[in-house]
């Protein structure tokens, strides 16, 4: 026994050896190419790791520091030139300080968690193995059937938890080499399939997702209204240096002009992000998501719009969690693991064997479909409605 482990991982050591020599023949081979070849220099520094790749690194956090620059001068134009120069009641000016840091506080941290909470890889379980890909590899590429029925017998065997579809067959993803979970779809910024894909945003150079959707509905919320507490606190006297200061022919200094143009700022970021905030507290109460709202979930009926749409307090306990200490704090409370969700009616797996029961439709795959040894790929799917005595059978591709 202890014979075969030491040979097991040995074998597994040379693996690993093995491909880092390759990786670092190849980094090798691509830098000589480079020395004599201009493309190949080019194509070196356009690579991960390149000169060109780190410069378009640096620039994605560009709107990022936008932010963070636009309220490092509004913290300076509010805290000096408002509280400290222009407002003179004590008892004022303290609770203009303390709101002021309480929502500047919840804005930064929620701004900061949906920033630096990256999209993680969705489970193991969900990426193709060695015999699968090789079955993969042998399909021809216009073949769609046999490629078809061999993801399906993939996703049975390993019993994944797939309730969706795509329009055009299974939801595979050839970069990534997986079965895309429910509701998960591929970034081409970030480069791997992400969870529960609501957008990429640039303001905050990550993919919104099912992991930092909270802190980003958190960040919407809080930055809202972090504006409009400035807006309404620094309108009175913006006010009163247009009715008084300009009719008097007094000089409109420096500081008057940093809060008059505190007011057209705050004013700019309340309005988009209040619209932002209500459009995604609209998705969440139907359980959508960005990508979903604009093309409907396909399930083996067809497609759905409301399929994850569980009622609204379910909907959005699926985002904030069952603890209400949490709902309003940045910190992660999402139910679930982002890879499987039911769909409001709880259909049965698409691709799995289910126990019907009354009321609900139950999909058994025929024999044709699970000779694949026999080189026999149909999609034909039994479905039985048991609601009476309604027996009918359905092909896959009609059901689409």
């Amino acid at each position: 026994m202890r014979l075969i482990v030491s040979d097991s991982l040995r074998g597994s050591a040379g693996g690993s050896t093995r491909l880092r020599r390759n990786a670092s023949a190849e980094s090798l081979a691509l830098q000589q190419q480079a020395r004599w070849n201009p493309m190949g220099r080019w194509r070196a520094c356009i690579q991960p790791g390149g000169c060109i790749y780190r410069i378009y690194q640096v620039l994605t956090y560009l709107p990022v520091f936008i932010v963070i620059a636009a309220v490092s001068w509004g913290y300076y134009a509010y805290i000096v030139q408002l509280c400290f120069l222009t407002v003179d009641n004590l008892l004022q000016r303290t609770l203009y300080i303390l709101f002021f840091h309480i929502f500047m506080l919840l804005f930064l941290f929620s701004y900061y968690q949906t920033i630096v909470t990256r999209p993680k890889k969705p489970p193991h379980q969900f990426y193709l193995d060695n015999e699968a890909e090789m079955e993969l590899a042998a399909c021809e590429d216009d073949d769609f059937r046999r490629r078809d029925a061999v993801l399906r017998k993939f996703i049975t065997r390993k019993d994944l938890p797939i309730r969706t579809k795509g329009y055009d067959g299974i939801r595979y993803c050839d970069k990534c080499k997986m079965i895309k979970p429910d509701r998960a779809h591929h970034c081409s910024i970030c480069g791997l399939c992400v969870l529960k894909f609501d957008h990429h945003c640039p303001w905050v150079n990550n993919c919104v997702n099912y992991h930092n959707y909270k802190f980003f509905l958190l960040f919407l919320g809080y930055g809202a209204l972090f504006c409009l507490f400035v807006l309404f606190t620094d309108l009175p006297f913006f006010i009163d240096f247009w009715r008084f200061d300009f009719k008097s022919g007094m000089e409109f200094n420096k500081g008057k002009f940093q809060l008059m143009f505190l007011i057209f700022v705050s004013m700019l970021f309340a309005i988009s992000l209040l619209c932002l905030f209500i459009y995604h507290l609209w998705l969440t109460s139907k359980n959508r998501t960005t990508v979903e709202s604009f093309r409907a979930v396909m399930l083996e009926t067809g497609p759905d719009r409301n399929a994850f749409n569980h009622g609204i307090r379910a909907n959005y306990r699926e985002v904030f969690g069952t603890n209400p200490w949490f709902w309003f704090l940045p910190v992660f409370s999402s139910e679930g693991d982002g890879s499987e969700f039911k769909t409001r009616r709880d259909a049965p797996l698409t691709y799995r064997q289910s126990t019907s029961s009354p009321g609900q439709c139950s999909y058994r795959q025929t024999d044709e479909t699970s000779e694949l040894s026999n080189g026999v790929h149909t999609s034909e799917y039994e479905m039985r409605h048991i609601n009476g005595n309604a027996v009918r059978s359905l092909d896959a591709s009609e059901m689409a």
